[in-house]
């Protein structure tokens, strides 16, 4: 894993060598190992430490390619014995070929489409020196970050938006579209929108090229290549036991191509469908092999003193789950992680820093940082996650039910509604938030919800963002035109749509906003540890999204194909285990560190940067009327919302907006 840098000068001259150093320079904390490469107007930097895959010792870049073109590659590729048969190179001939030489013969075969020819997560830079041209290209679905700024004297491409700030003649300016609607939990923005003016995210599955010439020329294009939409067929087989087998089959790919490390991936294991799942995989992979390292799994457990409040019908505590695949699995070598003593900001100013942008869930992040620090301390420098499990192939098929009421289909909709499990709603609340809510138009919907709550909206109970600055960045209108937050099954009318939304939204995705992405490049900077998600892999979550829905959901039993896949293989307390809450224990190491806190928003008063965003003497008020234990509900505290989802990214984003203003780091 590496950080990439393009410098180019549109009017041909090469770039000043002080200059060059300083994106140089800025990426230092991303790898000891430096690449260095200037030809004319171009520039090419690669900073890169440790080996993540047997064949990194084998990598030599930037890698030249017929016809004067050089290319530097970030990332790894699934499916590599596929990719080298494709490219006529022999089983032994690709043992010693690093990822980017093989993704080098792609290109110099196939061009721009090696991207959808070699399956993977990379980020890609090639200068061709013929066409004085350069490209910039993120893989589809799941890839690295690559940031952009462009104007007319240069182009400047990077896995960091430090790069584009190091070469100079660009302020680091911050976008207050972009914080507002980071304030405004779950509120949408622009995929290629970052947190600074002028700087650009490229999102998985475009192109950049840019030229040589004057800007005014049309010298530069963005397109997208691959669009998941267009990709996703309907998936038909003759029984249901076809869908399981090649589920099954799928998954298992996925997880081999995602296991390739020098050791046995760790794994983050939830209680959940979608790491559990992937654990049972690797377990039957590595059960194959003498020769590999049995499984580690580390699962985040509330700390000690944690009061045992949590929602109704989540299972706050998730180790009971790991604990049962372990006595299933006695080969697996399940660890708990309770991160005693570790506050809720933990690392929190360093993150900033590695990744440049305050980071969603900021108080979640204490129990995958002690993830991540004790996979290094165990040996082993890859981590697999579960994160796409839920939209690909763990998808609940709630979304059917609205299906089957505009389909007119009474009475399977009345079968279904019948035969669902009782939770957290009553029937009534059900129906309304499964089978009316998403088909109703937005004006309808707003008015029964502002009956119900006396606000259509919500994003005010949950964000601290000041009332004057939210009318200023057209909070409400945005929240407007995007058809309402938390509305059942995302609004949407069919399975498909709704499986697509957390994979498409910059709201839900991790792995299509620049932010997100420099969040995991941030994590992996900090402790060593490359962590993959065998549910990007494009081939599973195409086909997974062209199954049909009554595959998952079918007399009330929600997650079937999920669970048809896993059964026998994971044990029964799993697969009727209720949805796992994680860091449960939020209230305890929040209270912790209110004294912190408090002293912090005091502070921040005096900065107008911050006191003009963030509505602070709101906050304030809740930690001084902080419950004893943790709110769930109105009764526990009227803000208790806030407490939640509000505080943690207004403390984030008082710390980033004060970083970037001043270089202050609290």
């Amino acid at each position: 894993m590496a950080a990439l840098a393009a410098v180019l000068l549109r009017g041909g001259r090469p770039p000043a060598a002080e200059r060059f150093a300083a994106v140089a320079d800025s990426l230092a904390p991303f790898g000891s190992e430096s690449c260095e490469w200037r030809s004319g107007p171009i520039g090419l930097i690669r900073k890169s430490d440790g080996i993540f895959t047997p064949e990194d010792a084998f990598d030599r870049q930037p890698v030249e390619i017929e016809g004067g073109r050089v290319l530097l590659f970030d990332g790894f590729l699934h499916h590599r014995g596929e990719a080298a048969a494709a490219l006529d190179i022999a089983p032994h001939e690709a043992a010693g070929q690093a990822d980017s030489a093989l993704f080098a013969r792609a290109w110099e075969r196939w061009g721009e489409d090696a991207a959808l020819r070699v399956d993977g997560e990379f980020a890609v830079l090639v200068w061709d020196a013929r066409r004085r041209e350069l490209t910039a290209l993120c893989s589809p679905l799941v890839s690295p970050p690559l940031y952009f700024s462009m104007d007319r004297r240069r182009v400047i491409v990077s896995s960091a938006p430090r790069a584009i700030f190091a070469f100079g003649g660009l302020p680091r300016r911050l976008n207050d579209q972009r914080l507002a609607d980071n304030l405004v939990v779950f509120l949408d923005a622009d995929p290629r929108s970052t947190f600074y003016q002028d700087v650009h995210a490229l999102s998985p599955g475009e192109v950049l090229t840019a030229a040589c010439g004057g800007h005014e020329e049309g010298t530069e294009r963005i397109r997208r290549y691959y669009d998941l939409r267009a990709r996703v067929k309907p998936v038909r087989l003759p029984r249901p036991e076809d869908y399981v087998e090649t589920g099954a089959e799928l998954l298992r790919r996925a997880v081999k191509g995602a296991m390739r490390a020098p050791e046995t991936p760790a794994v983050s294991l939830s209680g959940g469908f979608d790491s559990m799942s992937i654990a049972v995989t690797v377990l039957e992979i590595v059960g194959e092999d003498p020769d590999a390292l049995p499984l580690i799994s580390f699962t985040g457990c509330p700390e000690t003193g944690w009061d045992g409040r949590a929602i109704d019908g989540f299972m706050a505590d998730e180790s009971m789950a790991a604990r049962a695949l372990a006595r299933k699995y006695p080969s697996l070598d399940a660890r708990f992680v309770r991160a005693e003593g570790i506050d809720c900001d933990h690392l929190q100013q360093r993150m900033i820093e590695l990744a440049e942008h305050p980071m969603r869930n900021a108080f979640n992040l204490h129990w995958p940082h002690e993830c991540r620090r004790l996979t290094r301390a165990a040996g082993r420098r890859a981590i697999l996650t579960g994160y796409s499990g839920h939209p690909v192939l763990n998808y609940h098929g709630l979304a059917r039910l609205p299906a089957l009421l505009r389909a007119g289909r009474l009475l399977t909709l009345r079968r279904e509604l019948a035969a669902l499990p009782s939770g957290r709603y009553s029937w009534r609340s059900s129906f309304f938030i499964h089978v009316i809510a998403p088909l109703l138009p937005d004006g309808l919907y707003g008015a029964v919800r502002k009956w119900k709550t006396g606000d259509p909206f919500l994003w005010s109970a949950h964000s601290a963002i000041r009332p004057d600055y939210a009318r200023a960045m057209r909070v409400e209108d945005r929240a407007r035109q995007q058809g309402f937050l938390y509305r059942g099954v995302k609004g949407y009318a069919s399975c498909r749509d709704d499986r697509l939304y957390p994979l498409l939204s910059p709201a839900d995705s991790m792995h299509l906003t620049g932010f997100g992405r420099s969040t995991r490049l941030a994590l992996r900077t900090l402790h060593g540890v490359a962590d993959r998600d065998p549910f990007g892999d494009r081939r599973l979550a195409e086909w997974a999204l062209g199954v049909p829905d009554d595959q998952f959901l079918d007399r009330g039993r929600t997650k079937l194909l999920a669970r048809r896949i896993m059964a026998g293989r994971l044990p029964d307390e799993v697969l009727s285990a209720p949805r796992g809450l994680q860091a449960a224990d939020w209230h305890l190491r929040t209270t912790r560190a209110l004294p912190r806190i408090r002293e912090t928003l005091l502070r921040w008063r005096g900065d107008s940067a911050v006191a003009e965003r963030i509505d602070l003497d709101r906050l304030l008020r809740l930690v001084d009327t902080w419950p004893n234990r943790t709110p769930i509900c109105p009764e526990d505290h009227p803000e208790y919302r806030l407490a939640w989802h509000g505080l943690d990214r207004a403390l984030v984003t008082g710390r980033f907006i004060r970083w970037v203003e001043s270089g202050r780091t609290e």
